[in-house]
């Protein structure tokens, strides 16, 4: 039989870790050789899923930095392989996964206190 909270709850700790990636990422959109940080997300045997941190493709590009004033010549700088729009699209994915597992979890509690009144 399948737990109804606890799938909901590791669908929350999903939500959560795109969140905490989607950050992240955004977070260091603009630092020189990061590497965005992306959710593996695994259905386990009971309905639940796990949840993994991966690196985000494609691999980072190398870039150049604009010339400073006093060198007429740029210098070659990490590029990193943030992608603002797709980390905004994955904050709202993660909103919504949330709210669906919050409601999945309020249905349960409904349900239990049904059957709680069933018993009494």
């Amino acid at each position: 039989m399948v737990d109804v909270s606890s799938v909901a709850l590791s669908g929350l700790n999903a939500s959560e870790a795109r969140l905490s990636a989607a950050a992240s990422n955004i977070a260091n959109a603009n630092t020189n050789g990061y590497r965005a940080r992306a959710v593996a997300q695994t259905t386990n045997q009971d309905g639940s899923v796990s949840t993994q941190f991966v690196a985000a493709n494609p691999a980072p590009q190398a870039t150049a930095t604009p010339p400073n004033p006093v060198s007429s010549v740029g210098e070659p700088a990490q590029g990193n392989d943030v992608d603002i729009a797709t980390d905004l699209v994955n904050t709202n994915i993660a909103t919504y996964s949330a709210q669906a597992n919050l409601k999945v979890l309020k249905a349960q509690d409904q349900l239990n206190k049904y059957l709680l009144d069933i018993q009494a």
